[in-house]
């Protein structure tokens, strides 16, 4: 039985905080999972050639988070080519980074706040404003030229893939020219020098 503490807190149990602590140790495998599923489904789309169109519905929830694949239907079908040309793109060495996320990372939504901050010269906040050029940059199909909007935006993809933590390294930023984001800079700790035996006994003394 829980002991009541001030302000409302209960005491949590030995067997609560064990489960919590097992469920949170098997998130990275649940993740990794995930990311090896889609990226055997995916192959599995392009090499059968109507693998896509037989799992329609599974397709669009991947790429556009939604199940209802006749409203995507004509984005869908230019994601096949795309495939290819972004397999091309990675065995050229181009863009390899495009899915170097590590498979027990954690999906993302966004950028991790301590690796980038907003340019200072950027003007829209947090938005991204007109700019494109990431999409552009590749041709992606998801993107809908008519609002400028990501249909894909926290999709599957978005959050397990590049899109969603974009940009996470210099080289990304530098590949797309993107003008919103810059790296943090990191501080390095300078390293503890060691004294000179001489040194250390005249301390001691």
């Amino acid at each position: 039985m829980s002991t009541p503490f001030p302000f409302g807190r209960t005491e949590t149990s030995p067997v609560r905080a064990w489960a919590t602590s097992v469920k949170t140790a098997l998130l990275p495998g649940k993740w990794a999972a995930a990311r090896v599923l889609f990226i055997g489904y995916v192959g599995f789309t392009l090499f059968t050639v109507v693998g896509g169109f037989l799992t329609a519905p599974l397709a669009t929830w991947y790429f556009f988070g939604d199940w209802r694949f006749w409203r995507h239907w004509r984005a869908a079908l230019r994601l096949y080519g795309q495939g290819w040309r972004m397999l091309g793109l990675m065995l050229r060495g181009e863009s390899g980074f495009m899915l170097d996320v590590p498979l027990t990372a954690a999906p993302h939504s966004a950028p991790v706040p301590s690796l980038v901050e907003l340019n200072p010269n950027w003007a829209h906040g947090s938005a991204c404003g007109p700019c494109s050029r990431c999409c552009d940059q590749i041709r992606c199909p998801v993107l809908d030229h008519e609002t400028g909007f990501c249909r894909g935006y926290n999709a599957f993809y978005w959050r397990y893939f590049n899109c969603g933590r974009f940009p996470s390294h210099q080289r990304e930023i530098d590949y797309y020219g993107c003008p919103k984001w810059v790296m943090r800079e990191v501080l390095v700790a300078p390293p503890l020098l060691e004294p000179r035996p001489a040194e250390a006994m005249a301390s001691e003394g």
